[in-house]
């Protein structure tokens, strides 16, 4: 009898504690799940981790989706490693917009302290406004990937602006506030994208200025392209959203340069798919400058930004002194839009121009 006393306070004693840790954040392995298989599927950088780092990532991801204080590691782990892998969460789970911008290491971290801005029940209120957005832009995304990612593209730069705003570096800045820097713009894309079923990611680096930047690489069709919505809804575009940096390869986003200590992301090669090529899908691609006139005059709709990319740098500058000096581009633009006047610009990297009638 005594030792049946002794078992039963036995038990008593571990589910006190169970239920400590519990309240505490703390578990023995709730947090060990593996990463669903859909999932990883839609994860281009956690696939180019190790083994190791996946468990570490996996760990991250669900210990955060749980919003434990403190997460048990699938093992020891070096303060850079965690350091890394922890980054990488933050970065390519734009659904973790309530994590601290402080973190917790060690020099050798076995379980992990997690920082939260806002608690639980503000986290679940700010993710329905998120997803409402989200779907709201999804209703009309349809078709094959890449017109997804188009519909995706548009319906985010229509409404959201590039200015501060307390979540301008978050999806929900972008989404719900209507308010973001390239780093929301991109967490937004990316939030939708993925609600979507799209393999997309975001891009940490430099821009031609060599000042700090993050965009998107998606995957549409079976090909990987380069997405930098924040440029597309440039401030000097005057509110309108243009193309320029939507579904480009490699070769005209030389002015990106992805920081490589995070992950190596996938080339984006060119490809002879017509839709993978806004301006060619569109019929705004011009082989040569003479051409800018009547595409003028055909233009789609009276009001918007007029962009169109021509064939070769010297087709580009020979549009670019057209549009500076040409009566006939002038009034092709009057024709199409009833502007008297209009303001053009030039993305050379790209080769693209855009006309704003104003």
């Amino acid at each position: 009898m005594q030792g049946q006393s002794r078992k039963m306070l036995l038990i008593l004693l571990i589910s006190l504690l169970v239920l400590l840790l519990i309240l505490s954040g703390r578990t023995w392995g709730a947090f060990d799940k593996g990463m669903p298989s859909d999932l990883k599927a839609q994860r281009y950088p956690y696939q180019q981790l190790s083994l190791r780092e996946q468990k570490l990532y996996t760990a991250l991801y669900n210990g955060i989706a749980e919003h434990a204080d403190t997460v048990r590691l699938p093992g020891m782990f070096k303060e850079e490693e965690y350091k890394r892998v922890y980054l990488l969460v933050a970065e390519q789970e734009p659904q973790f917009f309530y994590l601290d911008t402080v973190f917790e290491t060690a020099e050798i971290m076995s379980e992990a302290n997690i920082r939260y801005s806002l608690d639980a029940d503000a986290v679940r209120d700010m993710t329905i406004e998120m997803d409402l957005a989200a779907d709201n832009i999804l209703s009309r995304a349809s078709g094959e990937d890449i017109e997804k990612l188009l519909a995706i593209h548009d319906g985010i730069g229509k409404y959201c602006e590039y200015t501060d705003g307390p979540y301008s570096s978050e999806a929900y800045g972008c989404l719900v506030q209507g308010k973001a820097k390239c780093e929301g713009y991109a967490k937004a894309f990316l939030y939708v994208a993925r609600r979507a079923g799209l393999n997309v990611m975001n891009v940490t680096g430099t821009d031609s200025r060599g000042e700090n930047h993050v965009w998107n690489i998606a995957e549409a069709d079976g090909h990987f392209c380069q997405i930098d919505l924040t440029w597309d809804d440039d401030q000097r575009y005057e509110g309108k959203t243009v193309h320029a940096c939507f579904a480009m390869p490699d070769k005209d986003f030389t002015d990106h340069t992805p920081d490589l200590s995070a992950y190596q992301p996938p080339a984006c090669e060119e490809t002879d798919s017509v839709r993978m090529d806004y301006y060619k899908w569109n019929d705004h691609y011009l082989e040569s400058a003479s051409e800018l006139p009547y595409q003028i005059t055909a233009w789609p709709g009276a009001t918007g930004a007029m962009e169109f990319r021509l064939s070769s740098p010297e087709e580009l500058a020979e549009a670019i002194r057209m549009v500076k000096r040409s009566e006939e581009v002038r009034d092709a633009v009057q024709i199409a839009s009833g502007a008297a006047t209009y303001r053009a610009m030039a993305d050379e990297t790209r080769n693209v121009l855009v006309i704003l009638p104003s």
